[in-house]
């Protein structure tokens, strides 16, 4: 077992794609948005590969962030064999506890728990990717009164809204209003629903991706909604939908043939169920398990 290398990025690549085959992901992250996603990531000390003949066979990636509940990890392992998931694993949880992590998590698709509870972790609530096949006849939604859309907000207000809307969710990140994100979104990608008064109640972001169409079962190019948020106070007066339905026509104009979305299978506004009204159901299915240190309150939920 050796430290990555960014040169590793490829072999990460292929070994994503074949559990992508295998029903074991839901997707192959772009290689240009993975390569901008590891700029700055400590390959020495925060990944690990297991090889055969000079070939990676399994790789392990642990990331951190920062939540309103204290630093959570995440173990990402792409490997061929259970025993070398399972080392990889183990090697991931302990750099977790060692940095001083509160949470690591490991997301597997359901049904996979396999060695879970004897690496100490459990499972904790489903996490799933929500797909829409196209994006024909798409509903008809306007803001009701005295709501008005924007589109194209600073980034600030975006991440203001955005860190209101979600800062009572599981295991939520504030969003820095001073570091937009790389590249840029397009400005009519990002949609703000304003109250009579001009402040902020809803908002919602998206993108097209571009997925390898041997491995992705979806059609392509795929329009993804990030982040669909309501301010409370602002809640269950169809905000959220018309926002999403607005965002899923300007998908389709960006030339997005298909669309998916995340979301918390427990999230507290089952947002799901907003979802499910424009057209999408359940792709793929995560299961969440976290292991806990340091004090974590947080307590496993069982599935509804």
């Amino acid at each position: 077992m050796r430290p990555g290398r960014p040169d590793d990025l490829p072999a990460l690549l292929e070994l994503l794609a074949e559990e992508v085959r295998k029903d074991l992901r839901d997707s192959v992250p772009a290689g240009a948005y993975l390569r901008r996603q590891m700029v700055g990531f400590d390959w020495e000390s925060r990944s690990r590969v297991i090889e055969e003949g000079g070939c990676p066979r399994a790789m392990a990636l642990v990331t951190a962030r920062e939540t309103t509940g204290g630093p959570v990890a995440r173990v990402e392992v792409a490997a061929r064999d259970q025993a070398d998931r399972t080392q990889l694993l183990r090697w991931g949880l302990g750099l977790s506890r060692a940095a001083g992590a509160q949470v690591c998590q490991v997301w597997q698709p359901l049904g996979g728990s396999e060695g879970m509870a004897e690496l100490g972790l459990v499972a904790t609530r489903p996490f799933w990717r929500m797909d829409r096949p196209d994006l024909d006849d798409l509903p008809g939604a306007v803001l009701p009164d005295p709501y008005r859309l924007t589109d194209g907000p600073p980034w600030r207000v975006t991440a203001e809204t955005y860190n209101c809307a979600f800062e009572e969710h599981w295991r939520h990140s504030p969003l820095s209003p001073d570091l937009p994100p790389e590249p840029p979104q397009p400005l009519d990608l990002r949609l703000l629903a304003l109250t009579g008064q001009g402040t902020p109640a809803a908002v919602v972001w998206c993108e097209v991706e571009e997925h390898d169409d041997t491995v992705d079962r979806r059609r392509q190019p795929v329009g993804v909604v990030g982040v669909v948020g309501t301010v409370p106070g602002h809640r269950r007066r169809g905000l959220a939908f018309a926002l999403a339905a607005e965002a899923l026509r300007r998908l389709r104009r960006h030339g997005a043939r298909s669309a998916s979305l995340y979301v918390d299978g427990l999230n507290p506004t089952r947002a799901y169920e907003v979802y499910r009204r424009l057209g999408f159901t359940i792709g793929f299915e995560y299961e969440v398990f976290e292991a806990r240190w340091q004090g974590d309150e947080a307590r496993p939920t069982r599935r509804r």
